[in-house]
């Protein structure tokens, strides 16, 4: 049904209402006696016949108060103002916490002065039914007769999580059990663990808490999820400065140490070492403006029976599981410095001799 045919006149005369009642459409509808859907319809047919003026303002829907009124609730929330400062208090805390672990101070006592040892342990992989614990328990005898600082570099235990979980039906080491193994890798072993690597596996499963961090919290060594640098600051004031990782991004069928001596090429670290892929290698890089030289190393770890590099058809490059770096503060000639020993028995036996040699001389002076 069409609307009432409106005349100019009728609708200049409601304009003009309309303009006296300070454009408020509910008092210009009480004047005029009609209603609220009519009025508007009126001025939206005057704006479209061109019969507004200038500068008129367009038609605006006025907002009836509602016939009740509800009192201010309290808001659960923060003022904004507060969780602005919180947000400025947390990041700076959080800077402040990222910066402190940039590079980390591990000062080392007076006795650990002259020559000593770092040991560079490759993932164990404790509760894997291939765990070679004859040799993991051999290298850990090793560091312990040498006096050696170690590093683990991660995935302390398999920790399967989504559709790997069922890979525990095939391993004889409950999760019960594996955490007991990490307990006594870390606290009850007798290493001094300067640094533990948390590695992909550890960081499975964390929903509740890194179980590894819990267990070393006490401890004096630094546990870092992913990576750690490290200053190790000698008795006579010397820094050794180690770059420890799981893994270090980049891959090369033709070097097994591509990732972590591309890391050196770019770095300014003495050491760069890391593990992940089950595999050995070494190379050392020299900076040939500087003359600095910088190891780089990958340690293949200790799961030696490995179902999944045999679904694969993965090559077999485990030359050793862990290694060692025997550091003599007091040389003068770089090798002499900072020397790989891919044998951690070798590096032992080698490091107690060179000991034994050191303190003769300084009895003597």
């Amino acid at each position: 049904m069409s609307k009432e045919k409106i005349t100019k006149e009728e609708l200049l005369n409601v304009i003009k209402v309309w303009k006296e009642c300070d454009k408020s459409r509910v008092k210009t509808a009480e004047v005029l006696g009609i209603g609220n859907s009519s009025l508007s319809y009126r001025l939206e047919l005057a704006r479209t016949q061109g019969l507004m003026t200038s500068g008129s303002e367009p038609v605006v829907e006025e907002k009836v108060d509602a016939p009740f009124w509800i009192k201010d609730l309290p808001d659960e929330e923060l003022p904004i103002e507060e969780i602005i400062d919180r947000a400025v208090d947390r990041f700076q805390r959080k800077q402040e916490a990222k910066e402190a672990r940039s590079l980390i101070d591990v000062n080392l006592t007076k006795q650990l002065d002259g020559p000593f040892g770092l040991a560079i342990f490759g993932d164990p992989h404790l509760d894997d039914d291939g765990c070679n614990w004859p040799k993991l328990l051999e290298d850990i005898e090793s560091v312990k007769q040498a006096n050696m600082v170690a590093i683990n570099i991660g995935d302390l235990t398999n920790n399967w999580v989504g559709r790997l979980m069922k890979l525990y039906a095939y391993q004889e080491t409950t999760r019960h059990q594996a955490i007991k193994m990490i307990k006594w890798l870390l606290t009850e072993s007798g290493v001094y663990w300067a640094a533990v690597i948390g590695g992909n596996h550890d960081m499975w499963n964390t929903e509740g808490g890194d179980i590894n961090q819990f267990i070393f919290q006490n401890e004096k060594g630094i546990y870092q999820a992913h990576g750690v640098r490290l200053n190790l600051l000698c008795p006579n004031g010397r820094e050794i400065r180690v770059n420890a990782r799981h893994n270090f991004p980049g891959n090369s069928q033709w070097n097994e140490a591509h990732a972590i001596s591309k890391a050196a090429r770019f770095g300014s670290d003495h050491i760069y070492v890391a593990g992940h892929l089950h595999i050995s290698g070494y190379q050392i890089v020299k900076d040939q403006e500087s003359g600095f030289i910088s190891h780089a190393v990958r340690v293949a770890g200790y799961k030696d029976i490995d179902s999944f590099k045999e679904q694969l058809g993965f090559r077999d490059h485990k030359i050793w599981e862990s290694m060692a770096f025997i550091i003599d503060p007091y040389a003068d000639n770089e090798l002499e410095f900072i020397k790989p020993v891919f044998s951690i028995q070798d590096a032992a036996k080698e490091l107690i001799w060179r000991k034994e040699q050191w303190q003769k001389q300084n009895r003597k002076k």
